[in-house]
């Protein structure tokens, strides 16, 4: 599901410099200091827009399919985080420690941390959110990214520590908390969480109105010190042109993932600035393994080599972004796997004729401008594609709504995804039976070389295995992955402090 807005998603990249993560087993991370200042104030109100990816349907429990990402992230912390760096470091956790074996992890949680309800947040908490995520009946997308943890069995020896017994060694395994399920919701809440939102973040909740405006407002008592703005506003608005009208009327302050056709009108308005960074999202032609054409490898590799990769970058993204091929791991990951796709009409069509369609194949693509690429990397699609006699038929749907009728619901659609590690969307989205798995791939060998990768402690030799798992999805998946994105944002000049890659909105301040 696509954008980590299903967002640009945690703005992961995996330039993580955790190849030693391991190394630190045995030894406590640093623990990282509560930072309340008492004088700081919160002035002024930012706002910002969302997709409405759900229609309407969005509610803010982080762990639910359709989570209202852009909210949650303000209301909510995890146990881990990025910094500015790309470094992974103590939010909610202050350190963490594993055994020898990397079988069970250890965290040490921060103390005098409260809830926006006032209750102190406990252990107690981080059981009842992992729970949650684990919970069948909410088929939750980080339920596959978890399944490692031995749930009944993770322990709370007092309010201050958790321990996650896993059922196979994970030498990364603190990053897996940076999965935006694993935001912290308070222990007994049930239901009530979709609606209240009740978090221990740098922001509350004022007005829960997906497809209106929702208003969170400052956390004056954050641990980590009060935000720079007293209030945010998230407005709904599904079309990709309707919100960079928004931006350039003023109406918003600043918008994530804007078109590249759009770089010219920003760049002519002295008030604003273009914000460009490299990042391993990615659009992404799906093909259900499961249907027919699709269901013959030879069709999806057919599929996959009628692209001209370098002319689609160059076409659709007026450069901003790299060349991919057909799996989702960026060459910013430490698992990066280059698989080169150069374009061959001849093997295609050979291809296509091996598997009965010698005079041609008729499909149709699904496509929105939910998300700014899909409508020209759809077009121009259709152009290379013809060329091997593959006749593709546009069928455009509105962007309210695409991801419930559309997405996992048609053979052949467009999709889009935010930048994760290696580990979590091979899980996320790959793994048999995974909730997110769009092409509904189940390949066993696949997935033994995800666990194997998973209990190997050596960092060459997990690397290596991570990769053969690249090169398998990209030879017989059902992803047709053209290109990696840059993101390209855009924000009024008097925001300040978010022209970096793991920006925090806490310390997003206005000016004038």
């Amino acid at each position: 599901m696509p954008i980590q807005n299903r967002r640009q998603f945690l703005r992961l990249a995996a330039t993580l410099g955790v190849a030693g993560l391991y190394t630190a087993c045995g030894s406590a991370v640093p623990v990282a200091q509560n930072n309340v200042d008492a004088n700081k104030k919160s002035t002024g109100t930012l706002r910002l827009v969302h997709t409405l990816e759900w229609a309407g349907k969005e509610v803010l429990d982080p762990a639910s399919p359709v989570r209202f990402f852009p909210t949650i992230e303000l209301l909510y912390n995890r146990l881990v985080r990025m910094d500015e760096t790309g470094q992974l470091k103590p939010e909610l956790a202050e350190s963490w420690q594993a055994n020898e074996a990397a079988t069970e992890w250890t965290f040490t949680l921060r103390k005098n941390v409260t809830f926006h309800n006032g209750a102190p947040f406990t252990a107690k908490d981080v059981l009842y959110t992992l729970n949650n995520v684990m919970n069948p009946k909410l088929e939750s997308p980080g339920a596959a990214v978890l399944a490692l943890i031995k749930t009944a069995e993770v322990k709370a020896p007092d309010d201050h520590t958790v321990v996650f017994p896993l059922n196979q060694p994970h030498a990364d395994f603190p990053l897996l908390l940076l999965h935006y399920s694993m935001y912290i919701i308070p222990d007994g809440i049930g239901e009530a969480i979709n609606t209240t939102g009740v978090g221990t973040g740098p922001f509350s909740l004022k007005q829960f109105a997906p497809e209106g405006v929702t208003t969170v407002v400052a956390n004056p008592t954050y641990w980590d010190g009060a935000p720079g703005v007293a209030q945010v506003d998230i407005v709904g608005i599904a079309d990709a042109q309707g919100r960079i009208s928004a931006l350039l009327a003023d109406q918003v302050d600043y918008l994530e993932a804007t078109s590249p056709d759009s770089v010219a009108l920003i760049q002519q308005k002295p008030d604003y600035v273009l914000i460009n960074l490299p990042s391993g999202s990615w659009p992404v032609f799906v093909m259900n393994t499961t249907v027919a054409p699709f269901d013959d490898v030879r069709v999806r590799t057919a599929m996959k080599l009628v692209i001209d990769r370098d002319a689609m970058v160059k076409s659709v993204l007026r450069g901003y972004g790299k060349v991919a091929g057909d799996h989702p791991v960026w060459s910013g990951d430490q698992y990066y796997q280059d698989v080169p796709r150069p374009r061959d009409l001849a093997k295609a069509k050979a291809l296509l004729a091996e598997a009965g369609f010698a005079n041609g194949l008729e499909v149709t693509l699904y496509t929105s401008d939910i998300d700014v690429n899909m409508i020209p990397m759809t077009v121009l699609y259709k152009e290379m594609a013809a060329e091997a006699g593959i006749t593709v038929n546009i069928q455009q749907e509105a962007a309210d709504g695409y991801w419930n009728d559309i997405w996992m619901q048609k053979p052949f659609c467009c999709s889009s995804w935010g930048e994760r590690t290696a580990d979590q969307v091979l899980n996320e989205v790959y793994r048999s039976g995974a909730t997110w798995n769009e092409t509904f791939w189940s390949n066993p060998t696949f997935d033994g070389l995800l666990d194997q990768a998973r209990q190997q402690l050596d960092y060459a030799q997990r690397k290596a295995v991570y990769q053969q798992a690249q090169q398998l999805l990209s030879d017989e998946g059902g992803a047709i992955i053209p290109f990696f994105t840059d993101i390209l944002s855009a924000a009024h000049k008097r925001v300040k402090n978010i022209n970096t890659r793991y920006f925090d909105y806490a310390k997003v301040t206005l000016e004038g």
